[in-house]
C-alpha cells in the first residue's frame, strides 16, 4: 500500500513540476515573446570611482559618464553569454596601494559574461574582463544586474536599467572598483 501511494504522490509531484514549468515559459514567451537568440543594447550611464581624482588640489567624489555596446546570445529564456562594451568619457587620476598616482584617460573596459535570469526578468551577469587605457591596463572581474521592462508590441525593444561593479586588478591585486549604473535601450533579433 505505501509503494502505491508513493508511486501516486511521485507522479502526481512530475505532473505538477511539468505544468509549472509549462506556466513558466509561457511567463517568459509573453514578456519576451518567442524565444529570440540575439540581443543587442546601447547603454548610458555613469560610473562612481571611490579611488578616483578628477582634481588633485580639490578631491570630490568622482562620477564619470560612460557609454556602452552590449551584445547577448541567448541558448534560452534563461541563459545567455554575452560582450560587454563601454567606454569612460572622462580623464581622472586613481590612487595605488602604494600611494602612486596613475591617469586613466578614457578608458575601454570590454568584458565576456554569463548571464542567467535569477528571476521573472532579472539578468545576472558575471564574467572576466580587460580595462584598457593608454597608461596602464588592467584584469577587470564584473558583476551587473539588469531588469528588462519589454515596450509593448512584438518588436522584441526593451528599456533595461543596469547597475554593475568592476573589480581592476594588476598582478593580482585589486588596484581599484567602479560601480557604474546605465539605462539601455535593447532589441532582440
Amino acid at each position: 500500500m505505501k509503494k502505491i501511494i508513493s508511486t501516486i504522490l511521485f507522479i502526481f509531484l512530475l505532473i505538477q513540476n511539468s505544468q509549472a514549468q509549462e506556466t513558466e515559459i509561457h511567463a517568459r514567451e509573453e514578456a519576451h515573446g518567442k524565444l529570440k537568440h540575439h540581443r543587442i543594447a546601447l547603454i548610458w550611464g555613469h560610473g562612481y570611482v571611490p579611488k578616483g581624482i578628477s582634481n588633485p588640489d580639490n578631491p570630490q567624489v568622482l562620477i564619470i559618464p560612460t557609454i556602452g555596446l552590449d551584445y547577448e546570445y541567448f541558448f534560452s529564456h534563461r541563459f545567455a553569454i554575452g560582450i560587454t562594451n563601454e567606454l569612460e568619457l572622462s580623464n581622472y587620476i586613481i590612487e595605488t596601494k602604494e600611494f602612486n598616482e596613475l591617469e586613466r584617460e578614457y578608458a575601454y573596459v570590454g568584458a565576456i559574461m554569463a548571464m542567467f535570469e535569477v528571476g521573472h526578468l532579472f539578468i545576472l551577469g558575471i564574467g572576466p574582463g580587460v580595462e584598457i587605457e593608454k597608461n596602464h591596463n588592467f584584469f577587470v572581474g564584473k558583476i551587473s544586474l539588469e531588469r528588462e521592462f519589454p515596450i509593448m508590441g512584438e518588436g522584441g525593444w526593451d528599456v533595461t536599467p543596469v547597475l554593475a561593479y568592476e573589480l581592476k586588478s594588476s598582478n593580482g591585486h585589486g588596484v581599484y572598483d567602479a560601480l557604474t549604473f546605465g539605462i539601455g535601450i535593447g532589441k532582440r533579433f
